[in-house]
């Protein structure tokens, strides 16, 4: 396993949100966050438009417009980019030419790409050499909402996810995560990337959850 060196960055997770509350988050909590994500639903909601607002508003903080990115891979990342996203994500189940055609748009425009292993726990030694192949700049762990919803936990995902037991990449750890579970998840994946959304935005104290965030990150000992 790659075991990042650095201490993980922040990214905080906006996505069933309204529009007024999304940029009052981005904006009150960016003491505290590294990376704001523009999450999919609030995308599907109000289009990427929202992407270029939350930039608007975040100075030199990195946007991540989450995708999902399955097709037209080139075109997708393009328009993502040109909205204002930093990075895009692209779904790991996505053909390999897609794969390749955003990586390729991103390494054009100084972005990032992150492929989102979501719920994808069988080993499928062709698709995970087409990913090695591409070499995102993350690979997120992904805990599908619906599935934390219904009682799967972090647990699972680090014993089923074949490219946590591959290893060589920086991992980025997504759904679900709050302060009582992230000191376990960072312990066994060190990640590069620690995303955490609903834990924040549905928190009555949205600025005390984040502060607790921060500290465990920067507290961390590797």
């Amino acid at each position: 396993m790659r075991r990042s060196k650095l201490k993980p960055r922040f990214q905080l997770a906006l996505d069933i949100v309204t529009w007024e509350k999304a940029k009052q988050l981005a904006s009150s909590l960016l003491d505290y966050v590294d990376i704001i994500e523009v999450g999919t639903p609030l995308i599907l909601r109000y289009g990427l438009s929202i992407v270029t607002e939350i930039k608007s508003l975040v100075g030199e903080k990195k946007v991540f417009a989450d995708t999902k990115i399955v097709d037209a891979g080139g075109w997708e990342t393009e328009e993502s980019l040109r909205s204002g996203a930093d990075m895009v994500s692209v779904l790991a189940g996505a053909s390999f030419f897609t794969l390749q055609e955003a990586k390729e748009v991103c390494r054009e425009r100084g972005a990032q790409l992150v492929v989102d292993t979501i719920d994808f726990f069988f080993p499928c030694p062709e698709k995970m050499k087409e990913i090695r192949e591409v070499n995102p700049d993350f690979l997120s762990l992904h805990l599908a909402s619906d599935a934390f919803q219904k009682g799967e936990s972090w647990l699972e995902v680090m014993e089923k996810s074949p490219f946590l037991r591959e290893g060589g990449y920086s991992f980025m750890v997504a759904g679900g995560i709050s302060a009582v579970s992230l000191p376990q998840i960072m312990k066994e994946v060190s990640p590069a990337v620690v995303v955490v959304g609903s834990a924040i935005t549905n928190s009555p104290h949205p600025e005390e959850e984040a502060r607790e965030i921060r500290r465990i990150i920067d507290e961390f000992e590797f």
